[in-house]
């Protein structure tokens, strides 16, 4: 008897679950244990800030690279519940994996940011919803290297308050619904 045939003939039996079909929880499973959301690009100097995702051949992912900087990937940047889910810093040759480990990720419809920074100087940011197929695009990051911004103290303590869950947010809030 295969791995297989034991897991559906033993495991995977409706009566185990309740009633549940065990060709739904198969599909769950499968879609649950596919493994983390990897996005991968380069971060290159320009005229301007900008981060996008684009075709594996647009001809701006071969210019010359630019590493140290982070790239974050923040999960509902529009509301009380953001939260920075991952970060990568790019390579010396401007190459960059962004992994995504959180359950959703370019799978439900949803907004997130990309932030870019450097040395605590913001570089640019978006916000957008990532592709179902994170292998089809490739993270572009734009950055002129002497644009940067300070990041406002203000916001940045609001971000603290929010990821350390100093801020008791009652449940039957419309954040939750």
């Amino acid at each position: 008897m295969t791995i297989l045939e034991h897991i559906t003939r033993r495991c995977l039996r409706p009566s185990n679950f309740g009633g549940v079909p065990a060709t739904l929880l198969l599909l769950v499973l499968m879609l649950g244990g596919c493994g983390p959301y990897v996005l991968e690009g380069r971060v290159v100097r320009a005229d301007f800030g900008a981060i996008d995702l684009v075709d594996g051949d647009d001809p701006r992912l071969a210019d010359p690279g630019l590493g140290g900087v982070s790239v974050e990937a923040i999960r509902d940047p529009m509301s009380l519940g953001r939260k920075t889910i991952a970060s990568a810093t790019s390579q010396g040759d401007g190459s960059i994996r962004l992994v995504i480990s959180d359950f959703g990720a370019g799978f439900l419809e949803e907004d997130w940011e990309l932030r870019a920074t450097r040395q605590g100087e913001e570089f640019a940011s978006a916000i957008m919803r990532l592709p179902y197929d994170a292998s089809s695009r490739r993270l572009l990051v734009l950055i002129r290297p002497d644009a940067g911004r300070s990041r406002n103290s203000l916001a940045t303590e609001a971000e603290k308050q929010l990821q350390g869950g100093d801020m008791q947010i009652p449940k039957d809030s419309s954040i939750f619904r």
